[in-house]
């Protein structure tokens, strides 16, 4: 049977950090799922109005690969040092695949591939929720 360690208490400046982080994190999440409900809805008028940048697939990806650094520099110190429940990392890994699946293989602007980004894109923000609220309510990791 592996040994399991007891989570420890990090400094405060460290856990204030990573809790800003998490709040990021679950912020660009949100706003990523935002971004790909509206898109279908505003590509033709975003040009008129000179936001065609909204519209730039390095934007798309570029919010996913912040969303991801977030997740990981947020959730794998959380459950290694503070509370050690897995439900965070599962919402996590379920979002962001579906995330990368629904930009890798499906057809660019398909009600799959939108409805794959906003479902992934809240998974993740109720992966950074749930990870946040096990921190608040952890009691061993209050020493």
């Amino acid at each position: 049977m592996p040994e399991i360690h007891p989570p420890y208490s990090q400094p405060a400046s460290q856990a204030r950090w990573l809790e800003k982080l998490s709040w990021v994190g679950a912020f660009a999440s949100l706003a990523c799922a935002v971004h790909c409900l509206a898109m279908p809805l505003l590509i033709g008028v975003l040009p008129l109005l000179g936001l065609s940048l909204l519209t730039e697939p390095w934007l798309e990806w570029s919010l996913i690969g912040f969303t991801g650094a977030i997740g990981v520099l947020t959730l794998l110190p959380s459950y290694r040092r503070q509370h050690r429940r897995p439900q965070p990392l599962a919402l996590f890994a379920l979002g962001f695949g579906l995330i990368l699946i629904a930009k890798l293989l499906t057809q660019e602007g398909s009600s799959l591939e939108t409805s794959g980004l906003v479902a992934g894109a809240l998974f993740v923000a109720g992966a950074n929720l749930t990870n946040h609220r096990f921190v608040h309510t952890c009691a061993s990791c209050r020493r």
